[in-house]
């Protein structure tokens, strides 16, 4: 089969070239939006002449992909909502102003230790009325208060930018947030706002309040924690209950796609709905009146489980392939899939950049061309054996089929995956409709206890399943770090190779043997581009603590003040260590003075001392807070920086700042500005 045969395929490849030119080049809408109607224009014309032609010129086709592309741009610069001239942003004259801002609620995210966490809606700017979405922190309180979806927020506390990442690879929440078209975030304490409950509701806040009733039900049920969590992320698409050492012990296990909807929990919900509208069929308009309620059903679904990319693309492929289904169409997969992400990233461009979006389709292509390729090569008669080399043929092509991005996202792979698949699979379906019946009469309170023990407990058997496969950590290759160049070789290995044993013919053979050579080049490319040789010093942002790092070329030097335990656990200490070509690595407790080449580095510390010293310090690092004369410490060293880390009290952080302003000394607060690196010459 060949994918590239179908236009739909084209013109979705020229839709996401399209989204990735509006994303990273700064193309104005007047531009876009006339480049898309000449495109369009000419498409029309050349179809109408087309048409009136025996033979078919190239022409037409070009004008079409460049109309499709011209429309990936139209599409991104129309979702891009800081584009709308309503846009709070479009009002924002200073970060520090002072307005009153009505908010509604529109999500409620997983909570932090100290923090309660929302996404919501600016509605009004003082008396302007606007648009756009906000991050928001509730600090919690003995008494706290609870917002729900549709909530109306009111505050007069300024709005504040969505910082980049303090320290380097740490995850980059700015653009994570941007990619959502979140711009700005609120911190409040309860008596920060008011907030008030709103009387008509959109869907999104009844489609929250049947989630949340659901929960009390299943609370009232009896059911632990993590079996509780399980339950909501199952079959409500709500992971925000779920612990860290669960999930954590879910994606080392392989199976942290169980606990996502997905193709397969869709693909299982359709099969029950088949089974039970059946009966509808008999009658006058059954079968039409079947699709309309099993569509209608399958998008509730969507909307109550929050709308995700995963559930939003598994439920828009089903539905193609319901419709398909009910017109008595031969469905292709192959199609069904690209129509299904070219509607998608049509009203949703930047799913293109939901990393759930990417591995889904990834491991669904995986699944549809290469599991026919494991039939060839053995495809046994008996039922039992049969359906144990499908399953384990799908998670293999699964996996396959994800294992670059996983490795680009997650750095790991783990080595019993097949083991959890092989296992939960089987049952997946029977926990799913044991599940569904088991909300339903939750939510109705006529849930039969023996019902609610005998699901708690084969949710707890799965957990405890999951967490004894994570156990064998050995069997979890992790640390691996490969860049997005590699990324691609990878998938140009499996897809010359998956093509050439569709279709085994000496020219694809010899392609597919290019492809290594080609994926190697990239590889030995990659190495020598990013091998370190350069020295530098940098100084990493640390709450409450300090560490710096000294690197020459490969080797490096970390010195900071945690204990042993905290060192072990420290994210930014373990990132450093995990940098690809590293051969060797020392730590150490946080020196006074550091040599730089010809310059000195010096640090003051609690003890306040930098007198009679035999050097001239070019750059003063202050931590933990030391309680100094900086007018007086400036006069007597004439430093050229100043550098103050996360180890100090923002108070004298801010007064330091002011006095090396008024004194024209360059002054660098990690809290602020992140981290600080010196190259070393």
């Amino acid at each position: 089969m060949k994918l590239f045969d179908f236009l739909i395929t084209k013109l979705t490849l020229c839709l996401v070239f399209g989204i990735l030119i509006g994303y990273y080049f700064s193309i104005s809408v007047s531009i876009s939006n006339y480049c898309f109607c000449i495109g369009f224009l000419l498409s029309c014309i050349f179809f109408w002449k087309a048409q009136r032609q025996f033979l078919q010129t190239i022409y037409f086709g070009i004008i079409v992909f460049l109309t499709a592309i011209s429309l990936g741009i139209v599409i991104e610069n129309f979702h891009q909502e800081k584009n709308h001239i309503t846009h709070y942003t479009k009002f924002l004259t200073d970060e520090s102003e002072v307005s009153n801002y009505t908010i509604q609620i529109r999500e409620v995210l997983k909570s932090t230790k100290y923090y309660d966490r929302y996404i919501g809606e600016v509605l009004w700017k003082d008396r302007l009325q606007v648009s756009g979405k906000l991050l928001m922190h509730v600090q919690k309180d003995s008494v706290p208060k609870i917002l729900n979806v549709d909530d109306y927020l009111h505050t007069n506390i300024s709005l504040k930018t969505v910082r980049s990442p303090l320290n380097p690879t740490n995850f980059d929440y700015k653009t994570y947030l941007n990619d959502r078209y979140i711009f700005h975030q609120l911190y409040l304490k309860t008596n920060d706002f008011i907030s008030t409950k709103n009387v008509s509701k959109t869907i999104y806040g009844y489609a929250a309040s049947v989630r949340n009733q659901i929960h009390k039900s299943l609370v009232a049920c009896n059911f632990k924690n993590d079996e509780l969590a399980v339950i909501e992320a199952l079959l409500l698409g709500q992971r925000q209950q779920i612990s860290k050492e669960l999930q954590t012990q879910y994606a080392n296990a392989g199976a942290i796609h169980i606990l996502a909807i997905s193709g397969l929990h869709i693909g299982i919900i359709v099969l029950l709905l088949n089974f039970l509208l059946k009966p509808m069929t008999n009658f006058r308009h059954g079968k039409f009146l079947k699709l309309i309620l099993m569509i209608c059903i399958l998008w509730s679904f969507a909307v109550i489980s929050g709308l995700s990319a995963s559930v939003v693309r598994a439920v828009t492929m089903f539905t193609a392939i319901v419709i398909a289904t009910y017109f008595k169409r031969q469905t292709n997969t192959f199609q069904v899939l690209i129509i299904s992400m070219f509607f998608l990233l049509i009203c949703k461009p930047h799913f293109l950049f939901d990393v759930g979006f990417q591995l889904s389709y990834a491991a669904v292509f995986a699944i549809v061309w290469l599991q026919p390729l494991w039939k060839k090569l053995w495809n046994p008669k008996r039922w039992i054996l049969k359906s144990f080399w499908s399953l384990l043929t799908v998670s293999l092509s699964a996996q396959l089929g994800v294992l670059p991005l996983s490795l680009y996202y997650f750095h790991q792979f783990p080595g019993l995956f097949f083991v959890a698949n092989l296992t939960i699979i089987p049952v997946l379906g029977i926990i799913l409709i044991l599940g569904i019946a088991v909300i339903i009469l939750a939510y109705f309170e006529v849930l039969p206890e023996f019902l609610g023990v005998l699901y708690s407990f084969v949710i707890q058997q799965m957990n405890h399943f999951i967490a004894w496969i994570a156990s064998h950590e050995q069997f979890l290759l992790a640390e691996i770090f490969i860049s997005l160049p590699q990324i691609l070789g990878c998938y140009l290995v499996i897809i010359a190779f998956a093509n050439y044993f569709h279709l085994p013919k000496g020219k694809h053979l010899k392609l597919a043997f290019a492809s290594i050579l080609i994926c190697q080049a990239i590889w030995f490319f990659d190495r020598y581009q990013h091998v370190p040789t350069n020295s530098s010093f940098a100084v990493f942002h640390q709450h409450k603590t300090s560490v710096v790092a000294y690197q020459d070329g490969a080797a490096l030097h970390i010195f900071h003040t945690l204990d042993s335990i905290a060192f072990a656990k420290n994210y930014v200490v373990q990132q450093q260590r995990s940098q690809r070509f590293l051969t060797s690595f020392t730590n150490d407790s946080l020196q006074n003075v550091y040599r730089l080449q010809d310059d000195y580095l010096l640090r003051i510390d609690s003890l306040g001392v930098y007198e009679s010293l035999n050097f001239e310090p070019k750059y003063v690092l202050l931590t933990q807070s030391p309680r100094i004369n900086l007018e007086r410490m400036i006069a007597t060293l004439k430093p050229e920086l100043i550098i103050a880390d996360g180890s100090n009290y923002t108070s004298y952080v801010k007064r330091w700042k002011e006095v090396a302003r008024k004194q024209k000394i360059p002054f660098h607060a990690t809290y602020e500005k992140g981290f600080l690196s010196i190259d070393l010459k």
